[in-house]
């Protein structure tokens, strides 16, 4: 026997309603204009798409320039062979080294100059001066005029000159009670040696002959080398002598030649500057200077060719016995026009070019 309540019977289902379907949009003609419901479905379809964001775009193009110049700077220059270039380094300017004493006399000492970094090119020389003081002299003024000529047969020969190292005719006068000399010597510059020229081998009979070289480019003119002067300074005074000797940069050049006015004449003193201010090989002498010889004029005059002249006697002091050896004799007319030689074996007066 069934148990619970009997089922009561189902109601029938309803039939389901059909959706429409939106009728199929037939492709138009290229003359007709497409339906509007296209053209909203088409933006609806684009709006879905997602566009992608700024720097994912740029991020290609910083990796193609990062690339680039890897290849340009680094790789390029490696395979041309181009050396790196060197780093820079800024070097700070350092203080200069001095001396940091100046000894004065024997016993006393001073502090030197120091400077700092803004003269960092500074460079400290010790000069060349050296200075001495006689003293208890008897006649300093004589003391004086000692020196210089022993100072005269120096080789190369001391000679006086003025401020600008320009040869005196007049000696300074040693009788007053305070006076000052400067005497000078040009000091001898070494000359470089020549250069060998090349020889030429002798040719062989059947061999070709060598090329004619191409000529050489002429070399441009060299400087002038800097010449230097050794000079000594004598101040006297009153039973005191300070001598200071010095080595400065110059040279010693001989005063212009005197001129005389025609129908005038020359002084004795006159014709002995012109024959010392010549050069030796002018006077047929040996030698580069006349400072290596003495020039005395004798008292008087001589008449050659109906001229009056003054008579002028040549010694070289600077020989290895320290003597004076006679070089000649040598005549200068009063007016300065004419110069004769006389020989000293024949005598024989021979006139002489002048300059």
């Amino acid at each position: 026997m069934p148990f619970g309540k009997p089922k009561a019977p189902k109601d029938p289902k309803a039939p389901k309603e059909k959706k429409p379907k939106p009728p199929k949009g037939k492709k138009g003609k290229k003359s007709q204009e497409p339906p509007v419901e296209a053209e909203g479905q088409e933006a609806e379809g684009q709006g879905k798409k997602k566009k992608l964001p700024l720097p994912l775009l740029l991020l290609p193009l910083a990796v193609i320039a990062a690339a680039a110049v890897i290849i340009f700077v680094f790789v390029l220059p490696r395979l041309r062979g181009d050396a790196d270039p060197e780093a820079t380094v800024s070097v700070e300017p350092e203080p200069p080294v001095l001396p940091t004493e100046i000894p004065i006399g024997e016993d006393v000492v001073i502090t030197g100059m120091a400077l700092g970094s803004d003269e960092s090119g500074a460079l400290a020389e010790k000069a060349k001066t050296i200075t001495y003081v006689y003293t208890n002299l008897n006649d300093a003024g004589k003391a004086a005029q000692t020196y210089a000529a022993q100072l005269a047969e120096e080789d190369p020969a001391f000679r006086v000159v003025n401020e600008e190292l320009v040869r005196q005719r007049e000696k300074p006068d040693y009788t007053t009670a305070e006076g000052m000399v400067l005497l000078a010597r040009n000091v001898p510059v070494e000359e470089p040696d020549p250069t060998p020229e090349p020889t030429e081998a002798p040719s062989e009979e059947g061999a070709e002959p060598t090329p004619t070289p191409e000529p050489t480019p002429t070399p441009e003119p060299t400087p002038e080398p800097v010449t230097y002067v050794h000079t000594v300074r004598i101040t006297w005074s009153e039973g005191k002598c300070v001598v200071t000797a010095d080595e400065v940069e110059g040279k010693v050049t001989s005063p212009p030649p005197s001129t005389v006015r025609p129908g005038q004449s020359i002084s004795r003193r006159g014709a002995q500057d012109m024959l010392e201010e010549m050069p030796p090989e002018q006077l047929e002498l040996p030698g580069a200077s006349m400072e290596e010889y003495e020039v005395l004029s004798l008292d008087g005059t001589e008449m050659v060719d109906g001229k009056a002249c003054y008579r002028l006697n040549v010694y070289n002091s600077n020989n290895a016995q320290n003597s004076n050896e006679f070089m000649g004799s040598y005549l200068i007319s009063l007016d300065g026009e004419h110069i004769y030689r006389l020989d000293p074996v024949t005598d024989e007066i021979r006139e002489l070019k002048k300059p």
